[in-house]
């Protein structure tokens, strides 16, 4: 079984960039994202400065999918969870 979430690159982030002493933070998030098949994707997201991640997303049968991961509003829900 594929992972459905996997870390593909380690970046380690330099200390002190900003925050709490009221210096600027800039967070930048970058997405690459691809069609599998049916309605499966996967998208490589880099987040900022850290690692980058794949996730992949798949919808339920209903919609034409193969329930084989969540779909992409569960990922947006948990981000806004988060």
């Amino acid at each position: 079984m594929e992972e459905i979430v996997r870390k593909v690159e380690t970046k380690e982030a330099a200390p002190g960039l900003g925050g709490a002493d009221g210096s600027r933070r800039e967070i930048v998030i970058t997405v690459e994202a691809e069609t599998l098949e049916r309605q499966r994707k996967r998208a490589r997201v880099h987040a900022g400065r850290g690692s980058a991640f794949e996730m992949v997303c798949d919808e339920g049968v209903y919609l034409g999918g193969d329930d084989t991961a969540p779909p992409p509003l569960a990922y947006f829900s948990a981000g806004v969870a988060f």
